[in-house]
């Protein structure tokens, strides 16, 4: 989805990703709420992991938050994103819509 933003009427249009518009503050990984922790070691893949950084995130008016774990794989990291509740946010693309091709 692209916003678009106008500052007066003679302003350039100028595109911007909807990832601006969402409210973003980096936490101290003990400070995540006991139903995230919970979640996390529920989860047999995150356990045993390290948490790298963590993140709350304000979509559509929910708070969210993105944990970066660290791998068991050097150099690469695991994103989740959990709810207030400690459930992992599963983003789903909405389904594309084919159109019949043009005979």
């Amino acid at each position: 989805m692209t916003v678009f933003a106008f500052a007066n009427a003679g302003s350039t249009v100028v595109p911007v990703s909807q990832e601006w518009y969402q409210e973003t503050t980096k936490i101290d990984p003990e400070s995540l709420p006991e139903k995230v922790k919970e979640g996390i070691q529920n989860d047999l893949e995150l356990k045993d992991l390290k948490i790298a950084e963590a993140h709350q995130v304000m979509v559509e008016g929910q708070l969210q938050y993105l944990i970066k774990f660290e791998s068991e794989t050097p150099g690469e990291q695991i994103e989740k994103k959990f709810d207030a509740m400690g459930k992992e946010v599963v983003e789903v693309e909405a389904p594309v819509e084919l159109s019949e091709p043009v005979k």
